[in-house]
């Protein structure tokens, strides 16, 4: 499933501190060259945009379940992020290979945990609906839902927005 862009989003919130991204992630992966160390992103625990973007995730879930039911042939690379949490960390990590049952999301662990202890990038895990932070695919080329991804797409300054758009592998097309 990696085999699209080069923009990572996974997060971790730490009490009074912040949420981390980092790039080696299908999804979300930016600026990653090989043998170069992946850019990290920091948004504050209390971003407004984030905390909204987790919201409409969870609120649109239903989009996601329809398609990864009966996806298109124009549709790909489902994946939903799961928050992991020990104690006050929480670290938001990305699902591959999703699949639907047992009304909770199950998948691969497809990035590698940063400060969560037990897991590792590969792992089969499941998670419920209404626990995402985000989900996404790729329908026609374009991104669809990622709201986390967005949100950290729209806070680069110009010049990362456009490596990420030469680079990626699909578009991003509305600031929804």
């Amino acid at each position: 499933m990696k085999h699209f862009l080069n923009l990572v989003l996974i997060g971790t919130f730490v009490t009074g501190a912040a949420l981390q991204a980092r790039a080696d992630h299908a999804l979300a992966r930016e600026d990653l060259q090989p043998g170069v160390e992946p850019q990290v992103f920091n948004v504050g625990q209390h971003n407004v945009a984030m905390k909204r973007a987790v919201h409409q995730a969870r609120r649109t879930v239903g989009v996601f379940l329809q398609a990864l039911a009966h996806p298109a042939a124009n549709q790909y690379d489902f994946e939903v992020k799961k928050p992991f949490r020990q104690g006050d960390v929480v670290e938001h990590l990305w699902l591959s290979n999703v699949t639907f049952s047992g009304n909770r999301f199950h998948g691969y662990i497809d990035n590698k945990p940063q400060t969560i202890k037990g897991i590792k990038m590969g792992d089969r895990v499941s998670v419920n609906p209404n626990e995402i932070s985000d989900w996404a695919y790729v329908e026609d080329g374009r991104l669809v839902g990622g709201y986390t991804i967005r949100v950290l797409y729209y806070e680069l300054p110009p010049e990362g927005r456009a490596a990420l758009e030469k680079e990626a592998r699909f578009r991003i097309e509305s600031r929804h």
